[in-house]
């Protein structure tokens, strides 16, 4: 699947992920996916360094979360990279640097809490990534949040560990080691929603 930013759109690393969650989600929800994807769901997150690349992205496709004239990202259903075409091919990876995830959990929200391993350094791009795969997943688990939209914070907090220990977790995402963290790495857990 290739997740897609307009560069500039989105200033915080907590809502480019949020919003990558939840497109992820409603591609999944929106398209046939074949299973074999299912199976080894691999993500890409690209920028589109201008309006014209991001309105050619826009004609493809996709499903989005948030504006299209604003803060969004497009989710393309998955296909083989050798399958992408050209205008994916011109796009770049996305490394803008969004700042860290906030470190602390705090107050009561409606959606999942995506906690981001602290002990990593990833590229912004990167974590959107795994957001994403930690909301396909969590989708699941949990159909009436997937429905509504799949709402959802990032939080980067102390004491991954004990989090990722708790029985309740709606996704624990395992990275398989292809690009920036070793294989076996606990990438991102989704906590379900309060109540």
């Amino acid at each position: 699947m290739f997740l897609v930013l307009r560069r500039g759109a989105v200033e915080t690393l907590e809502r480019a992920a949020v919003l990558g969650g939840a497109a992820a989600v409603t591609c999944v929800r929106s398209f046939e996916i074949d299973p074999e994807w299912r199976e080894r769901p691999g993500k890409v997150c690209l920028r589109a360094r201008n309006v014209a690349q991001w309105e050619a992205v826009l004609e493809e496709p996709h499903a989005l979360a948030g504006e299209a004239s604003g803060e969004a990202v497009a989710a393309l259903p998955p296909r083989r990279r050798s399958e992408r075409g050209p205008l994916l091919e011109r796009l770049q990876a996305m490394s803008t640097d969004l700042g860290p995830a906030p470190e602390r959990l705090e107050g009561d929200h409606d959606g999942v809490t995506y906690v981001l391993n602290p002990a990593l350094e990833m590229s912004s791009g990167k974590v959107v990534a795994q957001v994403a795969h930690a909301a396909v997943m969590a989708a699941d688990a949990l159909p009436a949040w997937a429905a509504a939209g799949a709402p959802g914070r990032l939080v980067a907090p102390r004491g991954f560990a004990e989090l990722a220990a708790r029985e309740d977790l709606a996704a624990r995402v395992v990275d398989a080691g292809l690009t920036e963290v070793a294989p076996g790495t606990v990438t991102v857990l989704a906590l379900p929603p309060r109540g």
